[in-house]
């Protein structure tokens, strides 16, 4: 299943992009999550994106090396880091700026539901991120 976006609910917090990159990379860093909130400032209104895996996934497509791919439609994207060669075609082939790139490792990362127990659901408090 899918994630699901409330953004009505989003509050801005980052906890979703705390828990996920604590998940993954074993540190509280931002800029590494595979989920990020926006907030804007004049405003106030925060929304929060993650690869939802999209029927479409031109993300796939677009990747020279073959690294992305996914078990099936509506499952969760797989970058391979061994084929993954830090081009970056992968993001802006992605029509909701869903896919990012890790600075440290050199590679695109996006959403891979934590293995089935999406860590961004469990700790967002107000379930502006949720299971489809």
């Amino acid at each position: 299943m899918p994630l699901k976006f409330r953004n009505a609910l989003c509050t801005g917090c980052h906890l979703c992009e705390l828990a996920c990159s604590a998940h993954h990379f074993g540190e509280f860093a931002p800029a590494r999550a595979r989920i990020r909130a926006t907030v804007r400032p004049q405003t106030g209104e925060a929304k929060v994106m993650a690869c939802f895996s999209c029927p479409e996934a031109p993300c796939i497509a677009a990747c020279p090396t073959g690294a992305i791919s996914r078990a099936g439609p509506r499952q969760p994207l797989q970058i391979d880091p061994q084929k993954c060669n830090g081009c970056q075609a992968c993001i802006p082939a992605c029509p909701y700026g869903a896919m990012y790139f890790d600075r440290k490792t050199a590679q695109a990362i996006a959403c891979d539901m934590c293995g089935g127990e999406p860590q961004c659901v469990q700790y967002c408090y107000p379930e502006a991120v949720v299971v489809a």
